[in-house]
């Protein structure tokens, strides 16, 4: 993948955070200026040389993230507004992917629009994107260590961590290793959900296509708070799932080493959607799934496949256990009943 596209997804995943910030109230007051006062315009990219599969592949990104998080908020607000905001992320994504977001958005790791020549601040956060099928290590200042999934995001504001406290925000997947620290917490940001350790290792998965957060924890203990609610308090070997659709929570006994798989190259499903399988797969081998017919609908897939399986190992298994039918063809997996 060249550096052009990678700057063009790590800026889309930028854009996916800041629209759901902007949704919780989270977002900073010239966030919310620029959101509520731009008017998309679509001019610019009528004569842009187009890849049609690139556009499509990431306009259905979007569209996952819109459409989980107005499922979630049509119980909560009223669902007109949600639809005008829609309507300006679904035009503002399109030009992104379009024309690279050049014309309009200068991306460097904030969490404010930056239009062209504006400076970065001191105060301006400092971001780290994968992009879908690659993972990265990151070290933080305060020794903390992140291992970061791939089609995963990381900020942190750099003026103020590990003052008072330490806080970082996350959307995707990540392990910690977090550095001791008993005067200063550490805090993980996903959505409406908080993370606070002191000093701890543990695996957060907060995929916003996937509609649900679950932490799991190797040694050391964990709050989670929902809405200023301690909804867990977790120790070695116990696992959160946190439901962001209608907040439902379920704690239970698992194996660290099952949650952080991935960091071995392993591909583990445990009690996975469809949804969680078109992930894992494109993350693991670089495909796409399609899913005809409702092949997998209501289905909960479990397994673990050691790092040299293969993809077409994987979904034979998948297929003689749940008796589905599949095809891989050119960078594609189809599924059916």
């Amino acid at each position: 993948m060249s550096n052009k596209n990678k700057k063009q997804i790590a800026l889309l995943d930028y854009i996916v955070d800041l629209f759901q910030r902007y949704e919780q109230g989270q977002a900073s007051n010239s966030a919310k200026q620029a959101l509520d006062s731009w008017t998309p315009d679509m001019s610019d990219i009528e004569n842009y040389p187009m890849d049609e599969q690139k556009i499509t592949d990431a306009r259905k990104k979007v569209s996952r993230h819109v459409t989980a998080h107005i499922r979630r908020d049509q119980r909560r607000r009223n669902i007109q507004p949600l639809r005008n905001l829609y309507q300006r992320y679904a035009a503002i994504a399109a030009i992104v992917v379009l024309i690279g977001g050049g014309t309009w958005i200068a991306y460097q790791g904030t969490s404010d629009f930056l239009q062209p020549g504006t400076n970065r601040t001191a105060d301006a956060p400092k971001a780290w994107a994968t992009d879908d099928t690659h993972r990265t290590t990151v070290t933080l200042p305060d020794g903390t260590v992140v291992q970061l999934n791939a089609g995963s995001r990381l900020e942190i504001t750099e003026a103020t961590f590990n003052r008072q406290k330490r806080e970082v925000w996350l959307s995707g997947e990540a392990f910690f290793e977090v550095a001791k620290n008993p005067e200063k917490p550490f805090i993980i940001h996903t959505g409406t959900m908080q993370t606070t350790v002191r000093g701890t290792s543990f695996n957060v998965k907060a995929y916003g296509e996937l509609g649900e957060n679950v932490v799991s924890v190797r040694n050391g203990r964990v709050e989670i708070v929902e809405n200023r609610k301690t909804i867990a308090v977790l120790t070695a070997n116990r696992r959160m799932k946190y439901r962001t659709t209608d907040g439902h929570t379920e704690i239970s006994n698992a194996d660290w080493r099952d949650a952080a798989g991935w960091m071995e190259g392993r591909l583990v499903l445990n009690e996975a959607s469809a949804e969680e399988l078109r992930l894992r797969l494109r993350q693991q081998f670089g495909v796409t799934v399609r899913i005809e017919n409702d092949a997998l609908s209501g289905r909960l897939l479990s397994g673990i496949f050691r790092k040299e399986s293969t993809l077409e190992e994987v979904m034979a298994t998948i297929g003689e256990i749940h008796q589905v039918h599949y095809k891989i063809q050119n960078n594609q997996v189809t599924i059916t009943p």
